[in-house]
């Protein structure tokens, strides 16, 4: 699943309502984005305000909330969904709202309050306010299982693994390589045959009879 990035997180003065997870998610608005020959979509504006330290830069303070807020179309949401509700069957999320053939205004407010319920009940629930699947959907970096409540340090162990590739680069440099030896005197034989080829050629093109003889 690609998703592009999330915007820069920016500091708020906004208090988390979700204390125990550290992540609000509300779904205040929408924008509809026309495209050619009529058609075109619906995005929802998610907005995200959080301590969590997956959502910040290296400025940021461990005690800061930030902001930012991301655009998605219903079928981004709807694949969000379907992937917490198959890896966390216990949690209770709210019906997706309903899939109809023409959408009008009213459907499309209807889905941004059913999506903004979603959100909601997605950020009071501990597992999928940290899940890999809303990290990956709202665009960091970090997938993976981290601590949240940790400034972002860098791993020793990842540290170690780029000093020991350094290492092995120099190393494999050193190396003889015995193939591209054995390829480059291959090649040289395969020159002095093709000017031998060549000059017969050449040889028969002035004598294309052969007339001339030589002593």
């Amino acid at each position: 699943m690609q998703h592009s990035p999330a915007p820069a997180a920016l500091v708020t003065t906004r208090q988390i309502q979700n204390t125990h997870t550290g992540l609000d998610l509300s779904v205040p608005d929408y924008q509809e984005v026309r495209g050619k020959m009529m058609s075109g979509h619906v995005e929802y504006h998610i907005v995200v305000v959080t301590r969590l330290a997956a959502f910040k830069s290296a400025k940021h303070k461990p005690e800061d909330v930030v902001q930012f807020m991301v655009s998605k179309k219903y079928s981004e949401i709807e694949e969000l969904y379907h992937r917490l509700a198959a890896r966390y069957p216990q949690a209770s999320l709210p019906l997706l709202p309903r899939k109809v053939l023409f959408v009008g205004e009213s459907d499309i407010c209807e889905r941004r309050a059913a999506f903004n319920d979603i959100m909601k009940s997605i950020s009071k629930d501990e597992h999928l306010a940290t899940s890999p699947e809303l990290l990956e959907f709202l665009g960091t970096k970090s997938t993976g299982v981290i601590d949240f409540k940790s400034k972002n340090i860098p791993d020793d162990k990842d540290k170690e693994d780029e000093e020991n590739e350094v290492l092995d680069f120099f190393k494999e440099e050193k190396k003889p390589d015995v193939i591209s030896q054995l390829m480059s005197v291959k090649n040289a034989e395969k020159g002095h045959k093709i000017e031998e080829e060549e000059q017969e050629e050449d040889e028969e093109a002035l004598d294309p009879l052969g007339i001339m003889r030589y002593d």
